[in-house]
Protein backbone atom coordinates (compact mmCIF):
# COMPACT_ATOMS: atom_id res chain seq x y z
CA UNK A 1 0.00 0.00 0.00
CA UNK A 2 1.14 3.23 -0.94
CA UNK A 3 0.08 6.89 0.54
CA UNK A 4 -1.37 9.19 -1.90
CA UNK A 5 1.25 11.37 -0.96
CA UNK A 6 3.94 8.83 -1.82
CA UNK A 7 2.89 9.16 -5.52
CA UNK A 8 1.98 12.94 -6.06
CA UNK A 9 3.34 15.99 -4.99
CA UNK A 10 0.20 17.38 -4.13
CA UNK A 11 -3.03 15.83 -2.70
CA UNK A 12 -6.04 17.35 -1.56
CA UNK A 13 -7.70 14.97 0.92
CA UNK A 14 -10.93 17.10 0.23
CA UNK A 15 -12.69 15.34 -2.23
CA UNK A 16 -13.88 17.61 -5.00
CA UNK A 17 -17.01 15.37 -6.35
CA UNK A 18 -18.15 11.76 -6.32
CA UNK A 19 -18.67 9.07 -8.89
CA UNK A 20 -20.46 5.70 -9.17
CA UNK A 21 -17.75 3.97 -6.83
CA UNK A 22 -15.53 6.31 -6.33
CA UNK A 23 -14.51 9.86 -4.82
CA UNK A 24 -12.81 12.67 -6.85
CA UNK A 25 -9.29 14.21 -5.57
CA UNK A 26 -7.05 15.80 -7.78
CA UNK A 27 -6.29 12.25 -8.16
CA UNK A 28 -8.87 9.74 -7.67
CA UNK A 29 -8.99 7.54 -4.94
CA UNK A 30 -11.10 4.12 -4.48
CA UNK A 31 -12.73 3.40 -1.64
CA UNK A 32 -11.10 0.93 1.08
CA UNK A 33 -12.59 -2.77 0.69
CA UNK A 34 -14.77 -1.97 -2.24
CA UNK A 35 -14.33 -4.72 -4.03
CA UNK A 36 -15.08 -7.14 -1.47
CA UNK A 37 -18.67 -4.97 -0.50
CA UNK A 38 -19.25 -4.96 -4.25
CA UNK A 39 -18.96 -9.07 -4.02
CA UNK A 40 -21.67 -9.10 -1.31
CA UNK A 41 -24.03 -7.16 -3.31
CA UNK A 42 -23.47 -8.94 -6.47
CA UNK A 43 -24.45 -12.20 -4.29
CA UNK A 44 -27.75 -10.34 -2.63
CA UNK A 45 -29.06 -9.25 -6.31
CA UNK A 46 -28.90 -12.83 -7.48
CA UNK A 47 -30.73 -14.00 -4.57
CA UNK A 48 -33.26 -11.02 -4.34
CA UNK A 49 -33.81 -11.83 -8.35
CA UNK A 50 -33.61 -15.53 -7.49
CA UNK A 51 -36.70 -14.69 -4.55
CA UNK A 52 -38.44 -12.97 -7.44
CA UNK A 53 -38.52 -15.49 -10.12
CA UNK A 54 -39.47 -17.99 -7.28
CA UNK A 55 -42.47 -16.06 -6.25
CA UNK A 56 -43.95 -14.33 -9.39
CA UNK A 57 -43.75 -16.52 -12.27
CA UNK A 58 -44.40 -13.76 -14.78
CA UNK A 59 -41.60 -11.67 -13.66
CA UNK A 60 -37.95 -12.59 -15.18
CA UNK A 61 -35.35 -10.59 -13.73
CA UNK A 62 -32.50 -12.91 -14.48
CA UNK A 63 -31.21 -10.29 -17.00
CA UNK A 64 -30.61 -7.82 -14.10
CA UNK A 65 -28.19 -9.85 -12.27
CA UNK A 66 -26.44 -10.98 -15.58
CA UNK A 67 -25.70 -7.39 -16.57
CA UNK A 68 -24.80 -5.90 -13.22
CA UNK A 69 -22.32 -8.35 -12.56
CA UNK A 70 -19.78 -7.99 -14.63
CA UNK A 71 -19.74 -3.97 -15.24
CA UNK A 72 -19.55 -3.65 -11.69
CA UNK A 73 -15.97 -5.41 -11.56
CA UNK A 74 -14.91 -3.42 -14.58
CA UNK A 75 -15.69 -0.45 -12.99
CA UNK A 76 -13.37 -1.40 -10.17
CA UNK A 77 -10.42 -1.38 -12.50
CA UNK A 78 -9.14 2.57 -12.57
CA UNK A 79 -6.91 1.05 -15.52
CA UNK A 80 -9.43 -0.16 -17.57
CA UNK A 81 -10.88 2.77 -16.65
CA UNK A 82 -8.05 4.68 -18.44
CA UNK A 83 -7.92 2.15 -21.76
CA UNK A 84 -11.55 3.29 -21.76
CA UNK A 85 -10.86 7.02 -21.82
CA UNK A 86 -8.11 6.70 -24.11
CA UNK A 87 -9.88 4.70 -26.94
CA UNK A 88 -13.10 7.55 -26.65
CA UNK A 89 -10.36 10.20 -26.92
CA UNK A 90 -9.21 8.93 -30.11
CA UNK A 91 -12.82 8.41 -31.68
CA UNK A 92 -14.33 11.76 -30.79
CA UNK A 93 -10.91 13.58 -32.21
CA UNK A 94 -11.61 11.47 -34.77
CA UNK A 95 -15.48 12.54 -36.11
CA UNK A 96 -14.29 16.02 -35.38
CA UNK A 97 -17.15 16.58 -32.12
CA UNK A 98 -15.75 19.34 -29.67
CA UNK A 99 -15.30 17.24 -26.74
CA UNK A 100 -12.74 16.85 -24.41
CA UNK A 101 -11.27 13.62 -22.62
CA UNK A 102 -8.54 14.57 -19.87
CA UNK A 103 -5.40 12.53 -20.74
CA UNK A 104 -4.49 9.83 -18.60
CA UNK A 105 -1.58 9.82 -16.40
CA UNK A 106 -0.33 6.53 -16.83
CA UNK A 107 3.19 6.80 -14.74
CA UNK A 108 0.89 7.85 -11.58
CA UNK A 109 -2.38 5.62 -12.58
CA UNK A 110 -2.92 2.29 -10.73
CA UNK A 111 -5.77 -0.59 -10.65
CA UNK A 112 -6.71 1.56 -7.51
CA UNK A 113 -5.96 5.13 -8.49
CA UNK A 114 -6.83 6.77 -11.92
CA UNK A 115 -5.12 9.80 -12.51
CA UNK A 116 -5.57 12.61 -15.53
CA UNK A 117 -5.24 16.15 -16.07
CA UNK A 118 -7.30 18.06 -14.49
CA UNK A 119 -9.94 20.07 -16.98
CA UNK A 120 -12.38 22.85 -16.15
CA UNK A 121 -15.93 22.79 -16.48
CA UNK A 122 -19.65 22.81 -14.97
CA UNK A 123 -22.28 20.28 -14.85
CA UNK A 124 -24.74 20.15 -17.78
CA UNK A 125 -27.38 20.80 -16.12
CA UNK A 126 -26.31 23.69 -14.29
CA UNK A 127 -28.23 26.75 -15.96
CA UNK A 128 -26.72 29.85 -14.01
CA UNK A 129 -23.46 28.70 -15.31
CA UNK A 130 -24.42 28.12 -18.89
CA UNK A 131 -26.02 31.45 -18.24
CA UNK A 132 -22.75 32.94 -17.25
CA UNK A 133 -20.71 31.93 -20.13
CA UNK A 134 -22.94 32.81 -22.73
CA UNK A 135 -23.71 29.44 -23.68
CA UNK A 136 -27.18 28.32 -25.57
CA UNK A 137 -29.22 25.34 -24.20
CA UNK A 138 -29.95 24.64 -27.60
CA UNK A 139 -26.59 24.37 -28.75
CA UNK A 140 -25.32 22.82 -25.63
CA UNK A 141 -28.36 19.62 -26.11
CA UNK A 142 -27.61 19.08 -29.48
CA UNK A 143 -23.55 18.78 -28.48
CA UNK A 144 -24.46 16.80 -25.59
CA UNK A 145 -26.56 14.54 -27.62
CA UNK A 146 -23.94 13.87 -30.25
CA UNK A 147 -21.23 12.76 -28.10
CA UNK A 148 -23.26 10.02 -27.34
CA UNK A 149 -25.26 9.24 -30.34
CA UNK A 150 -21.63 9.00 -32.73
CA UNK A 151 -20.49 6.52 -29.92
CA UNK A 152 -23.70 4.20 -30.01
CA UNK A 153 -23.81 4.53 -34.33
CA UNK A 154 -20.50 5.20 -35.28
CA UNK A 155 -18.34 3.68 -32.87
CA UNK A 156 -19.69 1.07 -30.79
CA UNK A 157 -17.74 2.05 -27.81
CA UNK A 158 -20.17 3.97 -25.34
CA UNK A 159 -19.88 5.71 -22.70
CA UNK A 160 -23.17 4.55 -20.50
CA UNK A 161 -23.20 6.78 -17.63
CA UNK A 162 -23.92 10.50 -18.74
CA UNK A 163 -25.30 11.82 -15.97
CA UNK A 164 -24.56 15.47 -15.29
CA UNK A 165 -21.74 15.60 -13.14
CA UNK A 166 -19.41 13.11 -15.72
CA UNK A 167 -21.05 15.19 -18.75
CA UNK A 168 -19.39 18.61 -18.00
CA UNK A 169 -19.37 22.07 -19.89
CA UNK A 170 -17.70 24.80 -20.40
CA UNK A 171 -17.30 27.31 -23.63
CA UNK A 172 -14.30 26.83 -26.15
CA UNK A 173 -12.44 29.30 -27.80
CA UNK A 174 -15.06 31.08 -29.95
CA UNK A 175 -17.76 31.20 -26.79
CA UNK A 176 -19.52 27.86 -28.18
CA UNK A 177 -19.92 24.91 -25.38
CA UNK A 178 -17.94 22.25 -25.45
CA UNK A 179 -18.25 19.44 -23.65
CA UNK A 180 -16.15 17.75 -20.58
CA UNK A 181 -16.09 13.91 -20.82
CA UNK A 182 -15.40 11.86 -17.51
CA UNK A 183 -16.18 9.15 -15.46
CA UNK A 184 -15.03 6.05 -17.89
CA UNK A 185 -15.61 3.22 -15.80
CA UNK A 186 -19.04 2.66 -17.47
CA UNK A 187 -18.60 1.13 -21.16
CA UNK A 188 -20.43 -1.15 -23.28
CA UNK A 189 -19.21 -2.36 -26.88
CA UNK A 190 -21.76 -3.27 -28.85
CA UNK A 191 -20.95 -5.52 -31.63
CA UNK A 192 -21.62 -3.98 -35.46
CA UNK A 193 -24.50 -6.30 -36.54
CA UNK A 194 -26.51 -5.03 -33.13
CA UNK A 195 -24.80 -1.39 -34.20
CA UNK A 196 -26.44 -1.66 -37.83
CA UNK A 197 -30.29 -3.16 -36.22
CA UNK A 198 -29.91 -0.60 -33.97
CA UNK A 199 -29.06 2.15 -36.60
CA UNK A 200 -31.83 0.87 -39.00
CA UNK A 201 -34.51 1.51 -36.00
CA UNK A 202 -33.62 4.77 -35.26
CA UNK A 203 -33.77 6.18 -38.53
CA UNK A 204 -36.98 4.25 -39.50
CA UNK A 205 -38.36 6.12 -35.99
CA UNK A 206 -37.28 9.48 -37.48
CA UNK A 207 -38.63 8.50 -41.27
CA UNK A 208 -42.01 6.88 -39.98
CA UNK A 209 -41.29 4.51 -41.21
CA UNK A 210 -43.71 1.59 -39.65
CA UNK A 211 -42.59 -1.24 -41.61
CA UNK A 212 -38.85 -0.88 -40.99
CA UNK A 213 -39.86 0.01 -37.14
CA UNK A 214 -41.58 -3.83 -37.01
CA UNK A 215 -39.20 -5.25 -39.04
CA UNK A 216 -35.89 -3.89 -36.89
CA UNK A 217 -37.47 -4.75 -33.70
CA UNK A 218 -37.98 -8.01 -35.20
CA UNK A 219 -34.34 -8.67 -35.78
CA UNK A 220 -33.98 -7.85 -32.04
CA UNK A 221 -36.71 -10.35 -30.87
CA UNK A 222 -39.21 -8.27 -30.52
CA UNK A 223 -42.49 -9.10 -32.21
CA UNK A 224 -45.89 -8.03 -30.66
CA UNK A 225 -44.26 -5.87 -28.36
CA UNK A 226 -42.21 -3.66 -31.18
CA UNK A 227 -45.00 -0.72 -29.91
CA UNK A 228 -43.92 -0.82 -27.08
CA UNK A 229 -40.19 -1.14 -27.56
CA UNK A 230 -40.27 2.15 -30.43
CA UNK A 231 -42.46 4.16 -27.62
CA UNK A 232 -39.33 3.48 -24.73
CA UNK A 233 -36.89 4.68 -27.10
CA UNK A 234 -38.60 8.26 -27.60
CA UNK A 235 -40.23 8.33 -24.82
CA UNK A 236 -43.46 8.80 -26.29
CA UNK A 237 -46.80 6.73 -26.79
CA UNK A 238 -46.81 4.91 -30.49
CA UNK A 239 -50.03 6.24 -31.48
CA UNK A 240 -47.88 9.69 -31.62
CA UNK A 241 -45.57 7.65 -33.77
CA UNK A 242 -49.19 6.75 -35.90
CA UNK A 243 -50.24 10.11 -36.15
CA UNK A 244 -46.77 11.65 -37.55
CA UNK A 245 -47.20 8.90 -40.37
CA UNK A 246 -50.24 9.82 -41.38
CA UNK A 247 -49.26 13.87 -40.97
CA UNK A 248 -46.00 13.72 -42.18
CA UNK A 249 -45.47 16.62 -39.26
CA UNK A 250 -42.24 15.94 -36.85
CA UNK A 251 -42.73 17.60 -33.48
CA UNK A 252 -39.80 18.93 -31.44
CA UNK A 253 -39.05 17.55 -28.14
CA UNK A 254 -40.26 21.52 -26.68
CA UNK A 255 -43.79 20.46 -28.03
CA UNK A 256 -44.13 16.94 -26.91
CA UNK A 257 -43.15 17.18 -23.47
CA UNK A 258 -44.20 20.88 -22.52
CA UNK A 259 -46.95 19.82 -20.22
CA UNK A 260 -47.32 18.24 -17.04
CA UNK A 261 -50.18 16.00 -18.61
CA UNK A 262 -47.46 14.31 -21.15
CA UNK A 263 -45.38 13.94 -17.89
CA UNK A 264 -48.58 12.08 -16.13
CA UNK A 265 -49.18 10.25 -19.28
CA UNK A 266 -46.42 8.69 -19.63
CA UNK A 267 -45.80 7.60 -16.13
CA UNK A 268 -49.42 6.27 -16.91
CA UNK A 269 -48.13 4.24 -19.89
CA UNK A 270 -45.33 2.78 -17.80
CA UNK A 271 -47.23 1.53 -14.68
CA UNK A 272 -50.32 0.09 -17.30
CA UNK A 273 -47.42 -1.69 -19.02
CA UNK A 274 -44.78 -2.90 -16.67
CA UNK A 275 -45.41 -6.61 -17.00
CA UNK A 276 -44.88 -6.74 -20.60
CA UNK A 277 -41.69 -4.15 -19.97
CA UNK A 278 -40.11 -6.52 -17.74
CA UNK A 279 -40.84 -9.29 -20.62
CA UNK A 280 -39.45 -6.84 -23.45
CA UNK A 281 -36.70 -6.37 -21.61
CA UNK A 282 -35.61 -10.32 -20.83
CA UNK A 283 -36.06 -10.50 -24.68
CA UNK A 284 -33.71 -8.00 -26.05
CA UNK A 285 -30.31 -8.44 -26.91
CA UNK A 286 -27.91 -8.02 -23.46
CA UNK A 287 -25.94 -4.84 -24.88
CA UNK A 288 -29.03 -2.96 -25.95
CA UNK A 289 -29.92 -2.60 -21.77
CA UNK A 290 -26.82 -0.24 -21.26
CA UNK A 291 -28.15 1.67 -24.19
CA UNK A 292 -31.53 1.96 -22.54
CA UNK A 293 -29.68 3.55 -19.71
CA UNK A 294 -28.20 5.65 -21.84
CA UNK A 295 -31.02 7.60 -23.98
CA UNK A 296 -32.83 8.15 -20.43
CA UNK A 297 -29.87 10.23 -18.47
CA UNK A 298 -29.44 12.33 -21.97
CA UNK A 299 -33.05 12.22 -21.49
CA UNK A 300 -32.67 13.67 -18.07
CA UNK A 301 -30.19 16.59 -19.34
CA UNK A 302 -32.21 17.96 -22.44
CA UNK A 303 -35.39 17.94 -19.87
CA UNK A 304 -33.48 19.48 -17.79
CA UNK A 305 -32.46 22.03 -20.16
CA UNK A 306 -35.58 22.77 -21.42
CA UNK A 307 -35.87 20.25 -24.29
CA UNK A 308 -34.59 22.87 -26.43
CA UNK A 309 -33.71 20.22 -29.33
CA UNK A 310 -35.42 17.07 -30.78
CA UNK A 311 -33.26 14.29 -29.84
CA UNK A 312 -35.09 11.64 -31.77
CA UNK A 313 -34.04 13.98 -35.38
CA UNK A 314 -29.97 13.59 -33.78
CA UNK A 315 -30.04 9.95 -33.58
CA UNK A 316 -31.91 9.77 -36.56
CA UNK A 317 -29.06 12.11 -38.36
CA UNK A 318 -26.27 9.63 -36.80
CA UNK A 319 -28.36 6.54 -37.40
CA UNK A 320 -28.75 7.11 -41.04
CA UNK A 321 -24.56 8.11 -41.21
CA UNK A 322 -24.05 5.05 -39.86
CA UNK A 323 -25.80 2.72 -42.30
CA UNK A 324 -24.22 5.27 -44.98
CA UNK A 325 -20.75 4.76 -44.34
CA UNK A 326 -21.45 1.13 -44.05
CA UNK A 327 -22.53 0.77 -47.47
CA UNK A 328 -20.01 2.67 -48.63
CA UNK A 329 -16.95 1.88 -46.04
CA UNK A 330 -16.46 5.11 -45.82
CA UNK A 331 -16.01 4.91 -42.07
Amino acid sequence: KQDPNDIFLSFEREPIASASLAQVHVAYDKQKGIRETVEGDLLAVRLAVWAVDRLFSDFTLAWLAEEIAPQLRFELDFCNEGRNSEKAKSFIEKVGIDCIIPRILWDKTRSRILCMEFEEGFKSTDLNSMKKHGLKKSEVAELIASVFNAQMFLSGYVHCDPHPANVLLRANKKGKPQVVLVDHGLYKEIDPEFRLIYAKLWKSLLMVDIEGIKNSCQQLGVNKMFPLLAGMLTARPFDETLERAKTGILASDKQMMDTGADTAMIRGYAKRYIQEIIKMLDVIPRQMLLLLKVNDCLRHIDFTLGTPTNNLTVAGKFAARALYEERTKTW
